[in-house]
């Protein structure tokens, strides 16, 4: 039988490593970790291969649950395994990446990538963003959306996006399944212009931290976006909190490098005050 056969074969491979020594000094958690580390660096589990079962860890390395458990746990930390509830643990795939160059939404950001990302709606009202100490002075955006996104069977980001008063009748059910970008364009008719974009690197709020299921201390990658149409005006204002060890944001820069030519006036300066004084024969 299949499920036999799975059984059989787990075991027969972990058996032609070599054993863990109890005897060395770095503890035999972190023997098993850079061990499976190793086996994902060289491609033996590929980007969302399922690794072993910790009975076959255990039976393989003849060690406790616990020390299994602790070694997951690293590579978990190190965003190199990502844990599914009762599922197992699973190779973590490539941290996700979107270029700052381009003007591009997020959600066609993580499909462009080949990601397939589950979103659920956590809000959609009329007037929240009117009274949102989160929104920036002077915009008038009452129309917030809230919108949580999953990869992997886990959470992965949260999106609070504010839009203007003529997207209120849109309503829930179809905001659930236009992007933001979507929504500007499809149902107000706005094109976006640029955007103007903020990164850094805080703590959640509470509401966040719950829907993202992270630790009080935990922080997030935050993004913030205000998009502007064709006449200038902020059209909408975005805050993406998101998990920072899957996603990177890119930029391409050309040179030359302006604080070099700052050193290059720095050296001109004093030599301009100070000129080396001639010397006249008598």
């Amino acid at each position: 039988m299949p499920g036999q056969k799975s059984r059989r074969a787990a075991p027969k491979a972990a058996a032609a490593e070599p054993p863990l020594d109890a005897a060395s000094e770095q503890p035999l958690y972190l023997q098993l970790a850079d061990r499976l580390a190793h086996a994902i660096a060289s491609g033996r589990y590929a980007p969302g291969a399922r690794l072993p079962t910790e009975s076959a860890l255990m039976a393989a390395h003849g060690i406790s649950r616990i020390t299994v458990r602790q070694a997951l746990a690293r590579l978990v930390r190190n965003a190199q395994v990502v844990t599914r509830r009762g599922k197992g643990s699973f190779v973590a795939r490539p941290a996700l990446q979107q270029h700052l160059g381009r003007l591009q939404g997020f959600h066609d950001a993580l499909l462009a990538q080949g990601a397939d990302p589950r979103t659920e709606l956590l809000e959609w009202s009329a007037s929240a963003g009117g009274s949102d100490l989160a929104l920036p002075a002077g915009l008038d955006l009452p129309v917030r959306l809230r919108r949580r996104y999953d990869l992997d069977e886990r959470p992965f980001a949260v999106v609070e996006a504010y839009l203007p008063a003529a997207a209120a009748p849109l309503g829930a059910e179809r905001a659930r399944r236009l992007t933001v970008y979507e929504i500007l364009r499809e149902f107000l008719g706005v094109e976006i212009e640029r955007a103007d974009v903020a990164i850094r690197c805080c703590r959640p709020s509470a509401a966040v931290r719950r829907e993202l299921g992270l630790a009080a201390a935990q922080p997030v990658l935050l993004m913030e976006r205000s998009s502007f149409d064709a006449a200038g005006r902020t059209c909408e204002f975005m805050r993406i909190s998101i998990l920072p060890e899957r996603y990177t944001f890119r930029m391409s820069l050309a040179g030359p490098i302006e604080i070099a030519r700052g050193l290059e006036r720095a050296r001109a300066a004093p030599a301009a005050r100070n000129p080396v004084p001639r010397t006249h024969k008598a």
